[in-house]
């Protein structure tokens, strides 16, 4: 198992385990530095994030749609680096940063939308599990001389359950936008 794969399920886990424990009271994400700093933070977070998953899916097809094997192996190495260096991150800074925003409106039980985004949230991880497995696959596929069939089975899988992961997080961004505070 690649390493961007185990710390996906380690930070994973770890912004839930901080989403619940802020919601159960166990833990008060108060403000450390400007609510505006935060916000600019969150944002920056969430430009990450689903910049990522919008680019990464298209120029892996257009690396597939070149059949050339060197270029879709690169692009395999550059999908783990783009996780481990800006979608990871671009999550870390979503979650914590909105748990910081929402200390300034009383935490997230105190904003029916706020639940509603720690549900969508669980349920993007529970999702990301198989397009991790997957994606695995794919990269052990492209670390040998791989075959374009099984390659094409993969992706396949890999851009059905990607866009299935999109769903949370564009309703998260949509409750987040029309939300009444």
């Amino acid at each position: 198992m690649k390493s961007v794969t185990k710390i996906s399920i380690l930070n994973g886990l770890i912004l839930l385990g901080l989403s619940l424990a802020e919601f159960f009271g166990v833990l008060k994400f108060d403000l450390l530095f400007s609510y505006q700093w935060h916000k600019l933070l969150h944002i920056i977070g969430v430009v990450l994030l689903m910049g990522n998953m919008i680019v990464g899916p298209i120029w892996f097809m257009y690396a597939y749609n070149s059949k050339d094997k060197h270029l879709l192996k690169f692009a395999g190495k550059l999908l783990a680096l783009t996780d481990l260096y800006i979608t990871i991150p671009g999550i870390a800074l979503t979650v914590i940063n909105g748990l910081f925003l929402a200390s300034a409106y009383g935490g997230t039980k105190n904003q029916p939308w706020l639940f509603y985004s720690i549900i969508l949230l669980f349920v993007m991880w529970v999702l990301s599990i198989p397009l991790i497995y997957i994606q695995e696959k794919i990269y052990q596929s492209l670390s040998k001389d791989f075959d374009i069939t099984t390659l094409s089975s993969l992706l396949l899988r890999w851009g059905i359950m990607g866009t299935i992961i999109m769903i949370p997080p564009v309703v998260m961004f949509y409750l987040m936008v029309v939300k009444a505070v």
